[in-house]
């Protein structure tokens, strides 16, 4: 499962694409939010575990990004939290070109379902959608939307019970056949498709330094505070003592500002 090689599934058309994005945006998104929070997390862990900030951008976008392409923060700044959400939104603003490099998988935070009808079905039994993410957690709540069933694109390295060639090499082709009328006619233009908004946490972390005190507010309209990015880059360092001792710690070290 990854975001450029989607899986494929099919959706019965007694439900609506409508309902669909209504629960993917109630469920899905929710979880999506942890994401950034965790990816947040994962590249300040880099940044304190490294002291020249620029080598880790580099490395952590295939050498795309650089610590003088983080404007809003160093002309702010501000910390480490702040560069490294930064980061995350520059890397996804890159990733639209179509020569650059993904993200590594644990901060590519993109989501998409394509859904697509064949046209060769009288009945139009069914919607097919290829769904693809690199955050298995984001696919395990798409399996679980109602009409929801998997429905893989054919593969020459699908497996073959030995005691029922016959019958699963005929399910193949017939899949195979299915997905190619599917997809023929996207190859000229894209479908409908339902996508995991852009990640906006250079703005929320802003907020969130300059509100502090607005901070459940915040985090209750979806948004990524400080508290719990520190509370994460806590959690992954494994500071000892208590919680409160070590979160005032990353907190410290996340928030000194930068010359």
């Amino acid at each position: 499962m990854t975001y450029s090689q989607p899986r494929g599934y099919r959706l019965s058309t007694d439900t609506s694409l409508t309902s669909v994005s209504r629960a993917l945006e109630r469920f899905g998104w929710p979880l999506w939010q942890v994401e950034i929070r965790r990816a947040v997390a994962a590249v300040c862990v880099e940044l304190l575990a490294d002291d020249d900030r620029d080598t880790v951008f580099r490395k952590l976008s295939h050498g795309q990004v650089g610590d003088e392409d983080l404007v809003v923060s160093a002309a702010n700044r501000r910390g480490l939290l702040h560069r490294a959400a930064e980061f995350l939104d520059v890397g996804h603003g890159i990733m639209h070109r179509p020569s650059a490099l993904p993200l590594p998988p644990r901060l590519d935070l993109r989501c998409r379902a394509q859904f697509m009808d064949d046209r060769d079905d009288p009945v139009r039994r069914y919607t097919y959608v290829l769904f693809g993410t690199e955050h298995e957690r984001l696919e395990e709540v798409f399996l679980q939307l109602r009409g929801i069933e998997a429905y893989p694109l054919a593969s020459g390295d699908d497996p073959v019970d030995d005691d029922d060639a016959a019958g699963a090499g005929a399910e193949l082709a017939e899949r195979a056949a299915v997905w190619d009328r599917v997809l023929a006619p996207y190859a000229r233009f894209s479908p409908l498709s339902i996508s995991a908004p852009e990640p906006q946490v250079t703005f929320d972390v802003a907020e969130s330094l300059h509100w502090p005190d607005r901070e459940d507010e915040f985090a209750a309209q979806g948004k990524t505070t400080v508290t719990q990015v520190v509370a994460e880059v806590a959690r992954r360092l494994g500071d000892t003592g208590s919680s409160t001792e070590a979160d005032a710690d990353v907190r410290a070290r996340l928030l000194a500002p930068i010359g």
